[in-house]
């Protein structure tokens, strides 16, 4: 058994309604003269209010590189990744000694070095300290980075483990591209950063308070690689989403959320919290409805979408921030971590509350 001690979220530079958003997407895909009609009603049934960018609007302006894009992922995924380590340790009064493994997540750009060791050299780091970069897993990302801090810090209890994710995902905005995808894309995604400090059990941040990790489950799905993912075009990545999520998340997901419960003969009517990865409308109604639960249950979830869009991997993170902070759980609830990804891919953790 693990403890989540602490959740950091970044501050954006840039902030916008979500009403200024559908006017910016409007005047960028009428350039041409063919406008977005109808489909700009994404925008409009979101639930999203705000959505925070590491770019003013001037820079989606004019068409960029992939060199460009992957240099604006660079500086803007250090910029954003340190606000939250900040944030995270600060919240606890903690210092970057108090942890020996980093891990980070991310699917939005590239950079080798990875971001992890340009921090180390920042921050000063101590330069023994264990580094896992993790690429690739989109929106499930800082789920499965939450199981693998678990599984680090079970096997060696001593330890603590900071998990970083960073998505710059408005990189992944083409102002030609009609897609359904691509305005999904630009009605739905934002920037942001999460950090977390996870403590093992004979680690001296232990006794701080938190919410106790105690099993994770991978599952990917087979036969489904393109439901989610990026395609790689001259300019970057554009996203990819398949109609078919919503479904997966009603006749899958409650068979997933089983299979781990049950092992420690837990049943879905014992789980008191779930903080689930907020996808869009559509999937938390889905998951909603999947569990038995009344329309809206996912206070939590439906909070960060409304104040920070679908960031990808950390968007999970700020909504267990969002349950750490609200002090409305009792000793000794479980609940449940969820989030999907590509691959198709679900990654769950079973918490237990103090």
């Amino acid at each position: 058994m693990s403890k989540v001690i602490s959740v950091g979220t970044a501050e954006l530079p840039y902030e916008f309604l979500q009403s200024e958003l559908k006017g910016f997407a409007d005047s960028l895909l009428s350039r041409n003269g063919q406008g977005p009609g109808r489909m700009l009603d994404v925008f409009d049934n979101s639930l999203i209010e705000y959505r925070g960018f590491v770019h003013p609007r001037e820079w989606f302006e004019g068409e960029k590189s992939f060199r460009e894009r992957s240099e604006s992922y660079l500086s803007g995924a250090l910029s954003i990744s340190r606000s939250a380590i900040k944030d995270c340790l600060d919240r606890y009064g903690g210092n970057t000694g108090d942890f020996d493994h980093i891990i980070y997540v991310s699917s939005t750009g590239v950079s080798t070095p990875t971001i992890d060791a340009i921090l180390l050299n920042e921050l000063k780091l101590d330069n023994h300290i264990r580094r896992t970069p993790i690429w690739g897993l989109g929106c499930a990302g800082g789920a499965a980075g939450l199981s693998r801090a678990l599984e680090y810090t079970k096997a060696y209890p001593r330890s603590a483990a900071l998990l970083i994710a960073t998505e710059i995902c408005s990189l992944a905005f083409h102002g030609e591209d009609y897609s359904k995808s691509n305005i999904v894309s630009l009605a739905l995604f934002a920037d942001g950063a999460a950090a977390v400090i996870v403590a093992g059990k004979e680690n001296r941040l232990y006794g701080l308070p938190g919410i106790s990790l105690l099993d994770s489950l991978s599952t990917t799905y087979y036969d489904s690689l393109d439901v989610m993912g990026w395609e790689i075009v001259d300019d970057g990545f554009k996203a990819i989403f398949s109609k078919d999520i919503p479904s997966i998340v009603r006749d899958r997901v409650r068979g997933n959320i089983d299979e781990l419960i049950s092992s420690r003969g837990i049943a879905i009517n014992d789980l008191s919290h779930y903080i689930v990865h907020p996808g869009g409308p559509k999937v938390l109604s889905e998951y909603e409805r999947s569990l038995g639960l009344e329309e809206g249950a996912f206070a939590h979830s439906r909070k960060v979408l409304r104040e920070h869009g679908n960031m990808s991997s950390p968007t999970v993170l700020y909504v267990l921030g969002e349950f750490m902070d609200s002090e409305t759980a009792g000793s000794g609830e479980y609940g449940i971590i969820s989030a999907l990804g590509p691959g198709f891919s679900s990654e769950l953790l079973l918490f237990i509350t103090e």
